[in-house]
């Protein structure tokens, strides 16, 4: 019988229908596992801070009883890469829900990739805009008329938009791994829906969403 101790978050004191989704998706993982919940932790802090009280208990008794960390989703976890890597270096295993096909490594490397994209994109993003801030350009004028340079500027905006997007993000680093195993965008779309991503308006993905994802974000095989 495997050993589990499941830690819950919400960011803010008003999202305790979030602590009860999280708590459902964990009950719905373990069902039908020959498994053994010790314990559960919960808080409600930002994820950007990683000394907290809940979690540690949390990372503290998996130490002591062999447990696995479980969470229902990675970002309940932390946002922070550096943090995951060192949970891990720790020796606790830990799962979530929303991504039971990698193990507590492939997590890291995940996270890691996810990191790579943002700062990639954040740099593309600068420069891009300080392009367009050279070229004299003023984006989203109320009721004025578009030239085709202005069409043109729009379409930088939003491809910006798409590229700094939170579910594209987190789809891409996924993608990343898949592209490269195989070219079938039917699969890939397929596995991405089964472990919980999201498209930018929080959709399924579909092989089209693949591929133009493929194309806007350079991926090669």
């Amino acid at each position: 019988m495997t050993k589990y101790v499941a830690y819950f978050r919400v960011s803010t004191q008003k999202q305790c229908l979030g602590l009860d989704s999280q708590r459902a998706a964990v009950k719905s993982y373990l069902k039908d596992k020959d498994a053994c919940l010790l314990a559960e932790y919960s808080e409600k802090e930002s994820g950007k801070c990683d000394s907290r009280v809940a979690l540690q208990t949390a990372i503290e008794q998996c130490k002591q009883t062999g447990a696995t960390l479980i969470i229902a989703k990675l970002d309940r976890l932390s946002r922070n890469v550096s943090f995951v890597f060192a949970l891990k270096d720790s020796g606790v295993n830990f799962i979530a829900c929303d991504l039971p096909m990698f193990n507590t490594l492939s997590l890291a490397v995940f996270c890691g990739l996810a990191q790579q994209e943002r700062e990639l994109i954040s740099t593309r993003t600068k420069a891009a805009l300080a392009v367009l801030k050279s070229r004299g350009v003023r984006l989203g004028r109320p009721n004025a008329s578009f030239s085709n340079e202005d069409r043109v500027k729009a379409s930088e905006s939003n491809k910006n938009k798409a590229l700094n997007n939170a579910n594209n993000i987190k789809a891409v680093a996924m993608v990343k791994l898949l592209y490269k195993q195989t070219g079938n965008m039917s699969e890939i779309a397929r596995s991405l829906n089964a472990n919980g991503f999201k498209t930018a308006k929080n959709k399924s993905w579909t092989p089209c969403g693949i591929s133009r994802l493929v194309k806007l974000f350079g991926l090669k095989r």
